[in-house]
């Protein structure tokens, strides 16, 4: 057998480039997790998956590493403290977490726990969210900045919140908003704390791009801020406006957009202190990437920067102009949800089957006793006995048009069902043929680089793509996927994943791989009575919450974990995933009334002897235990 190591499956997931340093593989072959970059301690993910299986947590599971969560919190907040040092920026830098992001309580509470050292705070985008700000800021002074569209109640919620104690900064998005905010303040006597998003001419780069840019859904151009302002004036508020806030997109890929936004923005802030606005902050939104792909270039899975880079350069940008203009320097706020969450969490899944050939008949012992095979199968036979890599292209080309003509023949009538089996059978195998030599041939001929998408198997897993990575399917996000074991072996199978729905669209079918995003996911075969896990990594941002009931599957079990130097890891907490009865609930069916409904017809069928007495309580048993159930699949 070829020799393999576990560095040579580290390059073909790309593990290195976009791990962070957070994931590696150990000597038994298993990714590991680690609670910071370059920490020598870590978790073995397929040993923690055992265990909790012991547990009797069943996967799919969603893994949450708290201490990954507070280290990129850390993090952050480090590289922008050394460019305040190393560029002599003379005011602070403070993070705001925005809860859109990932809006589970745990979360959030665990970001304002650990923020507390870096006076984090949380950003706001709706009611709902404002009222979830609240609570969870509650007893610890976090500091709220409401963003988004705002009605009167919304509006007041915030004036009342500001009067008993709370420190929050309305952020005006549009001129009507204002309005309604100096009216609410005359009529309560209450004060905001407001900031003023400015609609930049820069835009961002990938998906999101229309974020910004003249034609973005918030913000102020330049003639409705000075209307602003004007307005402000007249009614003796003006200082109430502290904060000037920008933002051109998320995943934002190329830093010299960063830059050119960075620059518009920070002349803005200029122009309005010199106006007399006295704005204390510079809120730089959102867009600090992630590198999904480890390509570290501008493809929308990446970014061409490193957050070592983005800080330097917001620092100086912002600091240079003021220098120039003689204003002060603000302190600078930045957004960034997607860089501090990506990380901590991972799912966790396993292989319920594969369409692999193991359970096909071997059709090798028909085909020596068949006398005369059909023209169409002895041809495809000739060719798979024949094979070499000197007649490679002429082979790969006659077997592609003698399995078109199989087909053609069978649908005609002149051939048969066995027959068409056959060179299906005789098809696969050229092709595996075909492989086992192009592998070796450096560089592989133009016309043979993508015969191996015809070599790729379905591997079913036992999660759903629709409600645990949405981006996969609404997007086309590209998220690091890997076997979380056997990585001392090579894998043997080019692989799909396919989820559990009953949807085409449910599969994935891009992957990254060692040179960029790849049509196959190197996958072991699975050995009879072994589990085999798959894990999916950097889904902490947005995935956990933009999810959807497709088919009804519901959340998944959720698992939060923290390093013990003792134990290795500690668990925390356990939230358990949606039972059949909850999903039903959101589409407005009650899991008593089910029962009762199907147990009355049931007592009709008894009386009507088309059933059992006992027939009837078996059902109605499975059915509760149904009801009651995880939502995704069991043993």
């Amino acid at each position: 057998m070829e020799r393999w190591s576990i560095h040579e499956s580290a390059k073909i997931y790309n593990l290195d480039n976009w791990g962070a340093d957070l994931f590696s593989i150990n000597k038994k072959g298993n990714v590991c997790v680690h609670p910071s970059s370059n920490s020598k301690n870590s978790i073995d993910l397929r040993g923690l998956v055992d265990d909790l299986i012991k547990r009797k947590i069943k996967p799919p599971i969603l893994l949450r590493f708290m201490d990954v969560l507070q280290g990129r919190i850390a993090s952050i907040n480090r590289v922008f403290r050394n460019a305040i040092t190393e560029n002599e920026y003379p005011a602070k830098y403070q993070t705001f977490y925005p809860i859109k992001v990932n809006q589970q309580r745990q979360v959030v509470e665990a970001i304002a726990n650990f923020g507390k050292r870096h006076n984090i705070g949380l950003e706001v985008g709706s009611k709902p969210e404002l009222v979830a700000g609240i609570a969870i800021s509650t007893g610890q002074n976090l500091p709220i900045l409401c963003n988004g569209y705002k009605d009167a109640e919304y509006i007041e919620t915030v004036l009342y919140a500001t009067k008993v104690g709370y420190d929050i900064t309305i952020v005006v998005e549009k001129l009507f908003e204002l309005e309604k905010i100096i009216t609410l303040a005359k009529k309560t006597g209450i004060m905001p704390k407001l900031g003023i998003r400015v609609k930049l001419s820069s835009k961002g780069t990938g998906k999101w791009a229309t974020s910004g840019g003249e034609d973005a859904k918030f913000g102020l151009r330049m003639a409705e801020i000075m209307a602003a302002i004007k307005m402000l004036d007249e009614e003796g508020m003006l200082p109430c406006v502290t904060l000037l806030h920008s933002h051109i997109g998320s995943q934002i890929t190329k830093i010299d957009k960063i830059k050119s936004a960075l620059i518009e923005a920070a002349r803005i802030y200029a122009e309005l202190r010199k106006l007399g606005v006295n704005i204390q902050y510079l809120d730089i939104g959102g867009g600090l990437g992630v590198d999904y792909d480890g390509s570290k270039s501008s493809y929308f899975s990446s970014v061409n920067y490193t957050v070592e880079e983005y800080a330097n350069d917001v620092i100086y940008q912002v600091k240079n102009i003021c220098d120039e203009a003689g204003v002060d320097c603000p302190n600078i706020i930045s957004e960034s949800g997607r860089a501090t969450v990506a990380h901590y969490s991972v799912l966790v899944t396993n292989v319920l089957d594969t369409n692999t050939q193991n359970l096909m008949p071997d059709y090798e012992e028909l085909l020596e006793d068949m006398e005369k095979p059909a023209p169409t199968v002895k041809k495809l036979l000739d060719i798979y006995r024949s094979i070499d890599r000197y007649s490679l292209r002429e082979d790969y080309h006659d077997t592609m048009q003698l399995i078109n003509e199989a087909v053609s023949l069978f649908n005609l009538g002149y051939l048969t069902l066995q027959d068409r089996a056959i060179a299906e059978w005789l098809y696969s195998k050229i092709l595996k043929k075909i492989n086992g030599i192009v592998e070796k041939i450096k560089p592989i001929p133009e016309e043979l680089q993508n015969f191996q998408l015809s070599l790729r198997q379905t591997y079913f897993a036992n999660f759903s793509l629709f409600q645990s990575i949405p981006d996969s399917w609404a997007i086309d996000q590209l998220f690091p996927i890997m076997p979380l074991q056997r990585l001392g072996q090579r894998p043997d199978v080019m692989a799909s994943i396919a989820d559990i729905t009953c949807d085409s669209d449910g599969e994935i079918t891009s992957f990254v791989g060692e040179n960029g995003r790849s049509k196959f996911l190197p996958l072991h075969k699975i050995k009879k009575g072994d589990d085999y896990y798959i894990g999916f990594f950097l889904i902490g941002a947005y995935q956990e919450i933009l999810g959807d009931l497709h088919n009804l599957f519901g959340d998944t079990n959720a698992v939060h974990i923290t390093f013990n130097k003792k134990t290795g890891y500690q668990i925390d907490t356990v939230i358990n995933g949606d039972a059949t009865w909850e999903t039903l609930k959101y589409v407005q069916y009650k899991g008593p009334e089910i029962l009762k409904h199907v147990r009355n017809n049931l007592e009709k069928q008894v009386a009507g002897r088309k059933v059992t007495i006992e027939e009837s309580s078996h059902f109605i048993e499975l059915l509760d235990k149904t009801l009651l159930g995880y939502t995704y699949l069991g043993e």
